[in-house]
């Protein structure tokens, strides 16, 4: 981007230009070409003042190009002599063409058009990375407008960008805004419709999520992303049968694919979790986590994330249980209520002891240094503290607090 800026500044013919020029317009125009950009703003800056190059467009194409060059410098010092100098080439650009009404330099600006929004792009990109969304979308759609208002060509990659990077701000309604546009322009991206939909649920309008993202299906329909968004509705709404009915689209398109099988389960391990569901449903979300996680096991023996949560979901299954149980004894103390209780805890053992193979066997996957090692170790520390296996619970617990820094 240096070389191409340095490239256009170079066929600006500064020396037939400055007969006419304000003193300070000259002296900042040969700065620039010896590479002194702080002279060059100062001369610049100071021209402002000047009646005679206020009104001269010449002035505002010379502080347009000072002010690139601040930005694409190397320098940080010489960067940091303003803090957003692309927005000042931007308003010189625009006063240039406001007082060019003869066109005498509309070569000159018609060149620093072609670079500017590269730049304000290149600006977007950056604060992107340092997830500034609000800054980011804001240069995209600048970027954006310049090239169609100067070029006549809609740049619908930018205008996406603007669209995501507001999305990701939380600016719902400006980012809704942007992407609706790019449906209207037919712009070729099936998340648009995912993002349309997302909006829609944080405002808590599941209809019109569905809306949006069955509009996408039409176009997209082997979409994983839009199928998954359509069944995330569905879980939202209490739709189980739909939900899976959804899910196994996806796994229709790919069934040799193991992630799909794993959001599967992970679809129903949540469900299964909700206290707010019915029995039934809990118990239904249960069984489909159940033969979801297997077969994305039995497609990947290694696959952690469904070992891991496979024991935990058994582990779960088998507090629920107990729990249950627990509260009848509590409400019936009587000799029938603790023979109730005793046929109950065999089941919630016997669940606890189908999670302990696959607890231990990610634990023994992973690193101590691994994030999630710590995760299994409690896991573990809890399932022998409820089985009764002090030797494995002593090591477990060993671990932890190695990693509480108490050894």
């Amino acid at each position: 981007m240096k070389q191409f800026l340095s490239a256009v500044i170079l066929c600006l013919v500064f020396a037939g230009m400055a007969y006419g020029q304000a003193r300070d317009v000259r002296r900042a125009s040969a700065q620039i070409n010896r590479g002194n950009l702080t002279m060059a703003k100062q001369y610049i800056d100071a021209a402002l003042n000047d009646p005679r190059a206020i009104n001269d467009p010449q002035t505002f194409t010379v502080r347009a190009q000072v002010y690139m060059e601040l930005f694409t410098s190397q320098d940080p010092a010489v960067r940091g002599l303003h803090p957003n100098p692309l927005q000042v080439a931007d308003e010189s650009l625009i006063r240039a063409k406001e007082l060019d009404v003869d066109n005498r330099r509309i070569l000159d600006i018609q060149r620093f058009m072609l670079v500017l929004p590269e730049l304000i792009y290149n600006n977007a990109v950056e604060h992107f990375q340092n997830n500034a969304f609000d800054k980011a979308s804001k240069a995209f759609f600048r970027s954006y407008e310049i090239v169609r208002a100067s070029f006549n060509t809609i740049d619908t990659t930018t205008l996406y960008n603007a669209a995501l990077a507001s999305e990701l701000g939380r600016d719902l309604a400006r980012s809704q805004e942007l992407y609706l546009q790019l449906v209207e322009m037919n712009y070729p991206q099936p998340f648009i419709f995912s993002s349309l939909g997302s909006i829609q649920m944080q405002k808590g309008d599941t209809a019109k999520a569905l809306q949006f993202i069955r509009q996408g299906r039409e176009r997209f329909p082997e979409n994983l992303n839009l199928i998954f968004s359509e069944a995330n509705v569905y879980i939202f709404t209490r739709q189980a049968i739909k939900a899976k009915e959804t899910l196994e689209l996806a796994i229709n398109l790919d069934p040799q694919n193991p992630n799909l099988h794993f959001a599967l389960g992970a679809n129903f391990d949540n469900m299964a979790q909700d206290t707010l569901r019915t029995a039934e449903e809990r118990a239904f979300a249960y069984n489909q986590a159940l033969a979801a996680y297997n077969r994305a096991i039995e497609l990947n023996p290694d696959y952690f994330d469904a070992i891991y949560n496979l024991g935990v979901l058994y582990f779960n299954e088998g507090i629920r249980i107990f729990e249950a149980a627990d509260l009848q004894l509590r409400r019936n103390p009587t000799t029938a209520g603790f023979r109730a209780y005793q046929a109950e805890e065999k089941r919630f053992q016997e669940q606890w002891i189908k999670a302990q193979p696959y607890l231990e066997r990610a634990l023994s996957m992973i690193s101590p240094e691994d994030p999630n090692y710590q995760v299994v170790v409690i896991s573990l520390m809890q399932l022998y503290a409820r089985t009764n296996q002090p030797e494995k619970l002593e090591e477990m617990q060993r671990i932890y607090h190695q990693f509480q820094g108490q050894e």
